[in-house]
């Protein structure tokens, strides 16, 4: 159901503020951090096609964001999937490229395979500064946590929302939207508890 699923999310969306484009907030970070979602490893697809809306929304903000003031791009990220051959991280620089950011702002670590691991990776490197750090709305609480876990200092830059800042309550039949609105914000529960319960 379109309600239930939305109150479900709307909680991990609204730990931290939508931060502008506009806004001089991010500015004073010094570099921009973006977690790998996911590729799809296919040529004869168009561009577009090949990145999952997660993976679309996060680089789609920080090439904007970079637009707007250049500073350094840092992304981690190993092989996936069992046919691929290359990393998320290299995939990642490749969309920031076509977006026109400069190869030399781009940092990658082709390590990860997970948030916890992706974060270990890249904390070496990313030790003593001040971050803004683009993921998914929901994914945000438990991505901040690894990394000021590390002592790196993080302004959460949130997308990807599947949930609206203002909702009401509206009845409607269960629909597919909702159920994989549903499974994301389970999912990001569920990695919550081991987060801080279990690992």
């Amino acid at each position: 159901m379109t309600y239930p699923s939305v109150l479900l999310i709307k909680n991990l969306e609204e730990k931290y503020p939508v931060v502008p484009i506009e806004s001089q907030q991010w500015r004073q970070t010094q570099a921009i951090v973006v977690l790998a979602c996911n590729y799809f490893e296919d040529d004869q697809l168009p561009f577009v096609s090949r990145w999952p809306n997660c993976s679309m929304q996060r680089n789609l903000q920080a090439a904007l964001m970079y637009r707007e003031h250049p500073m350094p791009i840092f992304l981690a990220g190993d092989i996936l999937g069992s046919n691929d051959k290359n990393s998320q991280a290299s995939h990642n620089k490749y969309f920031f490229e076509q977006m026109g950011v400069d190869s030399t702002d781009i940092h990658i670590i082709p390590k990860g395979v997970n948030t916890e691991t992706e974060v270990d990776a890249l904390a070496s490197i990313l030790n003593g500064r001040h971050i803004s750090l683009v993921t998914s709305a929901s994914h945000l609480p438990r991505a901040v946590f690894y990394f000021e876990e590390k002592h790196i200092q993080v302004l959460p830059i949130p997308v990807e929302h599947f949930s609206r800042i203002n909702v009401m309550p509206v009845v409607g039949l269960p629909n597919a939207a909702s159920l994989y609105r549903s499974e994301r914000a389970i999912h990001e529960y569920l990695g919550l508890i081991y987060q801080r319960y279990i690992r």
